[in-house]
């Protein structure tokens, strides 16, 4: 009787821990290290606005994906200089899209879409590198 609930108790711990940020709350920030503003405004998919004066650093927040893909959109003003990456994690902790913009004399965007991975609570990371001028974010569940 005893090995049967090491098993049970084994499978539960093995499921409970398919989900890395299952913790999280929706739009919930799991990091916060950047020197700028970022706004997220999250009804169920986030849309970010961001400024930064030179600023680098991290922000990273948790977003309930119903989907196994997501759509990514992410553009910067023509006279931002430094960079902007955004990087999606599935619920299992994979990560499934990492793409970054650079500053130029261009306005510099992107629409593209992640790899598919686990649905569940995803974590958003958005890192800046000596990050000057404005951009924005918008991020949806994609098939």
């Amino acid at each position: 009787m005893s090995s049967k609930i090491l098993i049970l108790t084994l499978s539960v711990l093995l499921f409970a821990s398919c989900e890395k940020y299952k913790d999280f709350d929706n739009a919930e920030v799991i990091e916060n290290s950047y020197s700028g503003s970022i706004v997220i405004d999250n009804d169920s998919d986030p849309d970010g606005d961001f400024t930064g004066n030179g600023d680098s650093g991290t922000y990273a927040f948790a977003w309930v994906n119903t989907k196994e893909k997501a759509k990514i959109k992410l553009s910067i003003d023509n006279s931002a200089s430094g960079s902007v990456q955004i990087k999606l994690n599935d619920a299992k902790g994979k990560e499934k899209f990492s793409k970054s913009l650079t500053g130029s004399d261009t306005e510099v965007s992107f629409e593209d879409y992640s790899e598919a991975g686990k649905s569940g609570t995803w974590k958003i990371t958005v890192v800046f590198n000596s990050f000057k001028g404005d951009g924005s974010f918008e991020i949806d569940p994609a098939d």
